[in-house]
């Protein structure tokens, strides 16, 4: 995993390095055209006789198609050990509730982030790719805190005595446990349509001593829950990986099983039209052979109207860093 970090800040290098190859034939962030396709043409063929280009494609390539294997490779080495705790961890206070749903195209039939097979495809794939994928390897080659984000975003409520709490997307956990250590005392329900990565979620809840409440299924129907179930729903980092209306109908059930009054935070992407063309280009690039086909549609989504056609007010959409992630947007159903 250590080398795997290694090969993706190598290609990081390698991409400032090009970024210098295209100042240097007067391509800038000012001189870059406004679509994206005709930008991508400009600066293949700017760069169509660079080493560099072509070393930077491959190597990201490689480490988009390799880090989820090795991970898969490293988990194998330590299995024998470490399965007897994981299938301890799944005791606790923590439930964990299958619900039957017709799993959505943008889901079943994609492998997120380039792994084999999906998020399902083998008995613990979840902590794969929650505790190694996640912490050793993603949270190495981004810059700034990315479980420090969620805090951020949970902590920028007007409430902090929210009871009742849902996360749609809770994946293996993390955004679980930032909610766990910001509202210590509320009541934490979480959907996803992973059951190995809920498992992790469990296994994460029962080691915190947590009494999280989790279901397989998806956020666009949550028939498991009654209107006016929560004061909070929130997600992080879910949206860009679905079309636009999945996004949309996500929003509406939000605002269903809110109770009036209730606030909702969910964060994603840094929107591409608050980046210069550059940088904008740079994310869109990485996207296409990282795994995330539905990247430009949503990354480039104003997510503020589509949460008010739900009927949330006092919507706002922001970005505490700006340039970079998390997009964060807020609602309030109203009282």
């Amino acid at each position: 995993m250590d080398f795997e970090v290694s090969a993706r800040q190598t290609a990081s290098r390698l991409q400032q390095q090009i970024e210098l190859d295209l100042a240097a034939a007067g391509i800038d962030r000012a001189t870059l055209p406004d679509d994206m396709d005709e930008r991508h043409r400009v600066i293949d063929t700017a760069l169509a006789g660079s080493p560099v280009f072509q070393a930077r494609a491959l190597l990201g390539e490689w480490c988009a198609k390799q880090h989820g294997r090795a991970a898969e490779q490293a988990f194998e080495e330590i299995r024998p050990d470490l399965t007897p705790l994981l299938e301890r961890l799944r005791e606790g206070a923590t439930r964990l509730t299958v619900h039957a749903f017709d799993p959505p195209k943008y889901w079943s039939e994609i492998w997120f982030h380039r792994t084999r097979g999906g998020w399902d495809a083998s008995d613990y794939n979840g902590f794969i790719h929650g505790e190694l994928v996640h912490k050793k390897y993603v949270s190495q080659i981004f810059p700034g805190d990315i479980y420090g984000n969620r805090r951020l975003i949970l902590r920028d409520l007007p409430r902090d005595d929210y009871a009742r709490i849902l996360e749609i997307g809770t994946s293996s956990g993390h955004h679980t446990s930032a909610i766990a250590e910001v509202f210590p005392n509320a009541t934490i329900s979480g959907v996803d349509p992973s059951l190995r990565m809920l498992e992790q979620a469990q296994r994460v809840g029962n080691e915190g001593g947590h009494a999280w409440d989790l279901h397989v299924g998806i956020g666009e129907d949550m028939p498991m829950f009654a209107d006016g179930s929560f004061d909070l729903v929130t997600a992080y980092a879910i949206h860009h990986e679905m079309p636009p209306k999945a996004i949309a109908a996500i929003f509406a059930e939000a605002y269903r099983v809110l109770a009036p009054g209730g606030d909702m935070v969910m964060a994603d992407v840094a929107r591409t039209g608050s980046l210069d063309r550059l940088t904008a280009w740079r994310f869109d690039w990485t996207a296409k052979w990282g795994g995330e086909p539905f990247w430009r549609a949503t990354a480039k989504l104003d997510l503020e109207p589509l949460a008010r056609a739900a009927g949330f007010v006092d919507v706002r959409g922001y970005q505490p860093h700006p340039g970079r992630d998390p997009y964060i947007i807020y609602g309030r159903k109203p009282a």
